[in-house]
Order: structure tokens, then C-alpha cells, then sequence
């Protein structure tokens, strides 16, 4: 972790919660996660860290404890009726639909009486596709697990365009590069080190399906969607977002019989423009019900659209994040730049 963030969290520990609450001008906090686990996941080990089941619970119980537990239909009548989100409220939110959502996630939140949303990529849902971030994470741990000959290595550099002899730390380095528009590149780095990722799909199956997804609705949990396959937003034209936000959203909702729409961003929103939600969230038939942003809390053009900060980094404690996110709406508020500016 940054030491300045370090440091900042391990001050905002120090202050006092109920003050902080009452300082802070928002009604709703929103932490999401990706994933809980307890054991190995190679495809997203060389990605980003998670918490375990124990962590995860301690989260759970003090964010019980501290705030109130607010559903997704609750917050849509507020928005929709003009009404402010009650004050002191959370709601949980996990992307990319995961397997262990069903498996881990789901029977914990159960059991704690506390409602969800899952956001859901159309294309993953009954593992048709895997993410192509996931594919450079089973890249990566291949090439620190194995011995592959100079043959197989120098294909690997070819198809890669790094020079003869590099290391394979050059190549780790260059894999976590790979962008959204170069994603077809993995399918041909697998097949030199012999990893075949339709069989990895089929085998691991790291994404849910749609009977595990029924029974979550089944369960009284909420779904929305996630873009089709996880690009990065801000590259693309506003006809590809658009395509991308619908698609999943209309995905979800007609094939779990939604009466709802809601969509949260994938990686990021910065730099998205104002039309782009024009088009969504405007008129008298908006295309969505609601949006979630990822600007840690910030307000945005829009009562309609909802920012979300990560509080899945197993390095802070749920009560650093938590204070550290109210803290941050605080001070964010007395400079004035607590707002999204959308161009």
C-alpha cells in the first residue's frame, strides 16, 4: 500500500465514528467486493488480494452493527419518488459474478439477514467466455509454476514483441499491460504454455451460471448488469458503451424477469461523459433505473447514479475503510470537489 494511504488509515482509525457519521453528507454507504475466499484462486491471484471468510465476516458484523442494512428496491423508490436515501444506511455489491458468490458469499449474507446486489457480465454467465484479465493471471502463474523449454519461451516473447533472451519477469510485467483491445493476444499466449482456457472454463467453472442465479433471486438478492465482457470505458465510443451498459442490463433483466434496471461500471467511470447518462437516465422512460459509479461517494449530475468505493483489500480493516470513506466524503465536501464533473 501507498505509505501516505497507510498512514491516513491508520489516523482516521483514531477518530471517532459517530462524529464522523454525522459530519458526513451522505445517506448511503456502498462497499463492493469481487470475491471472498478462502483458498487459492488462480485466475485472479496475480490480479488483485481478497478477503478471507473471517475477514469477510467481521466486515459484515460491524457494518450491521454501525449502520443500517438497506435493500435495492428501497433505494430505488427513494430515487424515484424524490425521496433522500435514509442516512446511515450500506448496501453490499459484488461484481463479475463470481462462483463463489453462490458458494461462499450468498449462505454468509444469509445468515446475517443482510440484502446484496451482484452485478453480472452477460458474456461470462455459464462460464461461455472468461474474462481476459483472468486469462493474464493463469498466463502469469504458469509461467512462475513451470519450467517451459527456449522454444516455447521464445514463441512467448515473439507473440509478446519482446526482445530475444527476455526475462520472465519482462514478460509477467508486459502480461499485466495487456489491454482490452489486445485481449485476443491471450488465446495465443495460452497455446504456446498448452493452457487451454475453454477447458479451465469448463473444469473450474470460476464464473456462476443461471440456475445458481435464479436461486439468488429465489433468495431475495438482486442482480444488475456488469457491461457484456468487462472492457475499460473511457477508450470507447459512446455507441460501444452504450451497447456494452444495455446489453448486459437488458441480458439480466429479461432472462431473470427483472422489474428493474440497474448497471455498475466495470473498473472505473472517470472520464465517461454527460451524454452517456443523458441517453440512460433521462426522460420520461429512462433506459435504467439506476447506476453505480466507483468515485468513492461522490455526488454526480444525477440522483440516479450511486459511487461505490473497494472494500475488499485484505491490508485495511472494515473500520479503517469505513472511516476512511467518510473521511474522505468529509473533506472532499469542505473543499467543494465533491462532485463528478461529467464534460
Amino acid at each position: 500500500m501507498n505509505p501516505l494511504k497507510k498512514v491516513y488509515y491508520q489516523g482516521v482509525k483514531m477518530m471517532n465514528l459517530a462524529v464522523l457519521k454525522k459530519l458526513y453528507r451522505g445517506h448511503i454507504i456502498l462497499p463492493y467486493h469481487h470475491l471472498v475466499s478462502d483458498g487459492e484462486v488462480p485466475h485472479i491471484k496475480h490480479l488483485y488480494p481478497w478477503k478471507g471468510t473471517k475477514a469477510f465476516e467481521a466486515d459484515l458484523d460491524f457494518l450491521a452493527s454501525n449502520f443500517k442494512p438497506i435493500s435495492l428496491p428501497d433505494i430505488l423508490s427513494c430515487v424515484r419518488n424524490g425521496q433522500p436515501i435514509p442516512d446511515n444506511s450500506f448496501l453490499l455489491t459484488f461484481d463479475d459474478g463470481l462462483r463463489e458468490v453462490k458458494e461462499v458469499i450468498a449462505p454468509m449474507l444469509l445468515k446475517k439477514g443482510l440484502p446484496a446486489v451482484f452485478f453480472l457480465n452477460s458474456a461470462f454467465v455459464d462460464n461461455k467466455e472468461m474474462y481476459y484479465h483472468f486469462k493474464t493471471s493463469l498466463l502469469i502463474d504458469a509461467l512462475e509454476k513451470n519450467a517451459y523449454s527456449d522454444a516455447a519461451l521464445a514463441e512467448f516473447r515473439r507473440i509478446l514483441q519482446e526482445p530475444a533472451g527476455s526475462p520472465v519477469e519482462a514478460l509477467i510485467r508486459h502480461l499485466h499491460r495487456i489491454k482490452y483491445g489486445d485481449r485476443a493476444i491471450c488465446d495465443k499466449l495460452g497455446e504456446t504454455l498448452g493452457i487451454s482456457f475453454t477447458d479451465y472454463l469448463k473444469n473450474v467453472r470460476p464464473f456462476i451460471n443461471s440456475d445458481e442465479i435464479q436461486s439468488l433471486v429465489n433468495q431475495g438478492f438482486h442482480l444488475g448488469g456488469h457491461s457484456i465482457d468487462h472492457p475499460y470505458y473511457p477508450p470507447l465510443s459512446l455507441e460501444e458503451q452504450l451497447r456494452q451498459t444495455t446489453g448486459s442490463v437488458d441480458y439480466v433483466t429479461n432472462r431473470f424477469n427483472l422489474d428493474y434496471k440497474v448497471f455498475a461500471f466495470p473498473h472505473y467511470d472517470t472520464g465517461v461523459s454527460k451524454a452517456f447518462f443523458d441517453t440512460l437516465l433521462n426522460g420520461p422512460k429512462p433506459k435504467l433505473d439506476l447506476i453505480f459509479g466507483t468515485s468513492n461517494h461522490k455526488q454526480d449530475i444525477s440522483p440516479r447514479i450511486l459511487h461505490r468505493f473497494n472494500c475488499e483489500r485484505p491490508s485495511v480493516g472494515i473500520e479503517e475503510q469505513v472511516k476512511g470513506i467518510l473521511m474522505y466524503g468529509i473533506l472532499h465536501a469542505w473543499a467543494g470537489k465533491n462532485k463528478v464533473v461529467r464534460i
